[in-house]
């Protein structure tokens, strides 16, 4: 018999962009009389375990949220959640978030840098009914246990996205998923942390300047044993650039009094 094609990337993004939600926030300086606001989409993992529902994401971007909301000089105007645009959902419609009452838990902090928000009924409603659909616990539970055969990002790079919107709704975003090879031993160059990690290199020409703004995507590990299994290996963290490390303390400089 032929072979069958390989699947398309957006086939693939239809399947694994279920467990992909955007967290989408509108922000500006205090004081000011733009007509444009400021618009970040934050790439999260839907995550279920013992009954909870959370958005898993980096820590780092948990940590820079919780200070812009308590920033004197930063105001956070609106906030939503948006299903993967590519994953076949039903709707676009976005779901109005309260950021301000979310509980959330973090760290960022000795090569660990992962948080999570819970969830209501409320929320986790909206989005089943959209096609999300959440990781469990028996997707990680013995992944120890499995010889991977190739793994893959997925999350909301910062290039296709909105920057200003004049209103929440009016914010693009566009998921990718990118093959990640990964080194059996880190770079001499990269700092040793008391922690394991996930340590990969992205083919030479991924199709995007960078991948800032997917950092809290998914990095999904592959066995390609018929029946094809898949499992959530690890977080993107903090993205390594200059650009993207000065922005951070950009952010932190105007939100921080």
């Amino acid at each position: 018999m032929p072979e069958s094609p390989p699947p398309k990337h957006d086939q693939l993004m239809r399947f694994f962009g279920r467990h992909l939600v955007a967290l989408c926030v509108t922000y500006r300086e205090k004081g000011s009389t733009e007509a444009t606001v400021r618009y970040a989409a934050y790439s999260c993992t839907l995550l279920q375990i013992d009954g909870y529902y959370f958005l898993l994401t980096a820590g780092h971007i948990l940590s820079d949220l919780n200070v812009a909301l308590k920033s004197n000089s930063i105001e956070i105007l609106q906030a939503e959640l948006r299903d993967n645009p590519n994953s076949g959902n039903v709707h676009d419609l976005p779901i109005p978030f309260d950021l301000k009452s979310a509980p959330m838990a973090f760290v960022d902090e000795d090569g660990l840098d992962f948080g999570v928000v819970l969830l209501t009924p409320y929320y986790v409603r909206l989005l089943a009914a959209n096609g999300m659909v959440a990781i469990g616990e028996e997707n990680w539970a013995r992944q120890h246990t499995v010889g991977f055969d190739a793994h893959f990002m997925l999350g909301f790079p910062e290039e296709l996205a909105s920057t200003h919107v004049k209103a929440i709704d009016e914010g693009l975003i566009t998921s990718t998923m990118l093959s990640v090879e990964r080194l059996d031993e880190p770079p001499e160059d990269l700092p040793p942390k008391p922690y394991s990690r996930f340590v990969g290199k992205l083919p030479a020409n991924f199709g995007l300047a960078s991948v800032v703004g997917m950092s809290g995507g998914p990095i999904l590990g592959f066995n390609l044993t018929p029946p094809m299994r898949y499992w959530v290996v690890a977080l993107q963290p903090h993205v390594a650039s200059v650009k993207s490390c000065q922005e951070r303390r950009n952010w932190r400089q105007s939100t921080i009094d």
